[in-house]
């Protein structure tokens, strides 16, 4: 039985808290799609009601707030740029509009995180967002190859051995 316990792999807590970040800001970006709030009280209100809960699934104390601002405020600040490296990594014939609120708010966040957290490695980056679009019944196939698009044209020099 000791085998068994020592044979799992444990996710250490600072990594469960980035996911839970990451996790936490592709909610908001989803929610500020619909709602006109300024971003700022946005997040706080988020902060106080649903931060936690994310925390608890992924049993950590609490999410990386620092990354989650860092995540929200880079997609608001960087929206044209992330927009463009989207429709760029879309199959031919896909336009943005075509995209589910849910892949195109998943895209919005990895992205951000592909071009400007570069201390994350691209494959991270991609196989996290590739799990949260598993988890909201997106297609994680087509998440996963416009990321790995993406990150091939951000990260090129990182990407060359995959």
């Amino acid at each position: 039985m000791s085998n068994t316990i020592s044979s799992k792999k444990k996710i250490p807590v600072p990594m469960r808290q980035r996911s839970a970040a990451r996790i936490a800001a592709v909610q908001l970006n989803f929610q500020h799609l619909f709602v006109s709030a300024d971003l700022q009280s946005s997040i706080s209100d988020f902060l106080m009601h649903y931060a936690s809960d994310i925390a608890d699934d992924m049993q950590v104390k609490e999410i990386d707030n620092t990354y989650f601002q860092q995540l929200v405020l880079g997609c608001e600040l960087h929206k044209q740029l992330i927009d463009d490296i989207i429709s760029s990594s879309l199959g031919e014939g896909w336009k943005i509009e075509r995209l589910s609120k849910a892949d195109y708010t998943i895209l919005q966040v990895a992205i951000c995180e592909l071009k400007h957290i570069l201390h994350t490695p691209a494959k991270v980056v991609i196989t996290e967002y590739s799990s949260i679009a598993d988890a909201y019944n997106s297609d994680v196939s087509f998440v996963n190859a416009v990321l790995d698009k993406a990150a091939r044209l951000l990260r090129s020099d990182e990407m060359v051995s995959l």
